[in-house]
């Protein structure tokens, strides 16, 4: 996760509000989600299918760059609304994407480095993406 520090009011404001989500007890939930009209087991499932296709565009971009011979820090993901940005420790090409579409091309090519047998040594590989 990005440092909270740096996050715009809308970022903030949606960890405030899943936050709040925690929080509540199961009973509350259902009784908020009964309350508003919702099925509550739809609901369920429309948020599971939300989560997991995140979760796979994610394991799909981090899989793909493997194969290409880059190296991702997993930990080093960053977003911007509903984009993420890592940088490659071999390299240094930038990756982003988004749930919807892969965009970036290093997602699409073999790492350079790694075709040279060589690894980026530049302080800018030091830096987080800002």
């Amino acid at each position: 996760m990005a440092d909270k520090r740096n996050r715009n009011p809308l970022e903030r404001l949606a960890d405030e509000l899943a936050e709040s989500v925690f929080r509540l007890s199961d009973e509350e939930i259902l009784g908020e989600t009964t309350e508003a009209g919702a099925d509550p087991k739809q609901e369920a499932e429309r948020t599971r299918l939300v989560l997991q296709q995140a979760l796979q565009s994610f394991e799909s971009v981090n899989r793909r760059l493997s194969n290409l011979g880059h190296t991702i820090n997993p930990t080093s993901w960053r977003s911007e609304g509903n984009e993420y940005h890592n940088r490659c420790l071999n390299c240094g090409s930038i990756v982003t994407f988004t749930a919807e579409e892969p965009r970036n091309l290093a997602l699409y090519t073999r790492c350079p480095a790694t075709i040279r047998g060589g690894y980026w040594r530049d302080r800018l590989s030091q830096r987080p993406i800002s």
